[in-house]
């Protein structure tokens, strides 16, 4: 496809365009183009590669596409579509531009993040929805977070059924419980599309799952604590854990599945639980080291890895023993960077807060959303500050 013409100021002019030209469009500009077309606004919350996997088509393909419209990268073309959409969706209306009909974005889509996770995890989440909701005017997200040690299962039942009276949609981050699976249950019963963020409730109902592959996370934590060690150490892995979650579910039987297959002088020597608190946790890792000795591993499939930190460096024990965990935020950001600990198992939550969206939206056009894996990401003291 040749260059068209100069950038598109205004989504009309760029729907003009789309309509005009594709008789000089090979059959992936002819595809991207109609997709386009087709969804103008959600193209606005989607990046490259996302357009590029609804079309079949290669994320490159998607960007010498936008080149040929005279933007510089997708960036720009998205930005220039954020900008202009409202006012070209009047323009377009008024003038009959080809009998296009855009979608209508004049009222914002109203949804809620519920999460029921540790402190630094609900932070990252909400960071993540109020940064979305500051880029596009066409979402509103609001947030509503509690610690797991401070909420129980029924009680944060009622707060679904409340967010669902409210909202358009809920992104859920919850634990399995059946009083949550139920109010899950209702919500979607009403049509309202509810997506499980990070980790999944695959027996309520929900609309759609977003986050990484659990189970693989935890083999790659296996494999990784492994290797850290000398070749064919004898030792004890503490596993910490915490309330049902299913993706600490998911992570563990990964976990042992690779220690079981790969490293067989390892095994898991006893669990103990974190109930999501620094505090918990610092003094359970301390009463353990002290009944059974420095363990040669710790992985951490919850959050509060700042107790388990405190407690290697209590017992002097941080250049000796292998600590791995979940999440990359301030508080694992500062024990990587002192060495304290030697990897974290993280993920992008501004990508998946999107794709949760995304997931929403399709849901209510009235098309079942697929579940959207994420990529894992493992960082170290020597690029963590890529967070």
């Amino acid at each position: 496809m040749d260059d068209l013409r100069s950038k598109p100021q205004s989504a009309g002019e760029l729907m003009t365009i789309l309509n005009s030209a594709q008789d000089n469009m090979g059959r992936g500009g002819r595809r991207v183009a109609n997709f386009f077309i087709a969804n103008l606004g959600e193209t606005a919350l989607l990046s490259g590669s996302e357009v590029a996997s609804r079309c079949g088509v290669n994320a490159s393909s998607v960007v010498r596409f936008v080149q040929t419209l005279g933007f510089s990268g997708y960036r720009e073309f998205q930005s220039v579509l954020q900008q202009h959409l409202s006012a070209s969706i009047v323009e377009a209306r008024q003038s009959g531009a080809g009998g296009i009909t855009l979608p209508e974005i004049s009222k914002p889509l109203r949804l809620v993040l519920l999460a029921d996770s540790g402190r630094s995890f609900n932070e990252a989440a909400e960071a993540a929805a109020k940064n979305f909701s500051a880029q596009y005017a066409s979402t509103e997200i609001e947030t509503e977070s509690y610690a797991s040690y401070d909420v129980q299962p029924e009680d944060f039942a009622r707060r679904i059924e409340s967010a669902a009276e409210k909202s358009d949609g809920i992104i859920l981050v919850a634990r399995e419980h059946p009083a949550i699976n139920d109010a899950v249950r209702a919500a979607t019963g009403r049509g309202l599309p509810v997506i499980c963020l990070t980790t999944d409730l695959p027996l309520s109902g929900r609309a759609a799952y977003v986050g990484s592959d659990q189970y693989v996370s935890g083999a790659t934590a296996a494999w990784l604590c492994g290797r850290m060690l000398p070749r064919g150490t004898a030792g004890k892995v503490l596993f910490v854990c915490s309330v049902p979650f299913r993706c600490h579910q998911d992570r563990e039987q990964g976990f042992r599945h690779v220690l079981r297959s790969e490293f067989s002088t390892l095994a898991i020597d006893e669990r103990v639980s974190s109930n999501e608190s620094v505090e918990v946790i610092y003094e359970a890792v301390r009463r353990y080291i002290a009944k059974s000795g420095p363990p040669a591993a710790i992985y951490n499939v919850s959050g509060a890895n700042l107790g388990v930190g405190r407690a290697l460096e209590a017992e002097g024990l941080s250049n000796s023993t292998v600590f791995v965990g979940h999440e990359l935020n301030a508080n694992s950001r500062s024990l990587l960077e002192r060495g304290i600990m030697d990897v974290t198992i993280g993920h992008d939550f501004d990508r998946e807060i999107a794709l949760s969206v995304d997931c929403i939206r399709t849901a209510r056009q009235g098309i079942q959303p697929v579940n959207r894996i994420t990529q894992s990401q493992v960082f170290t003291r020597f690029n963590c500050a890529t967070f």
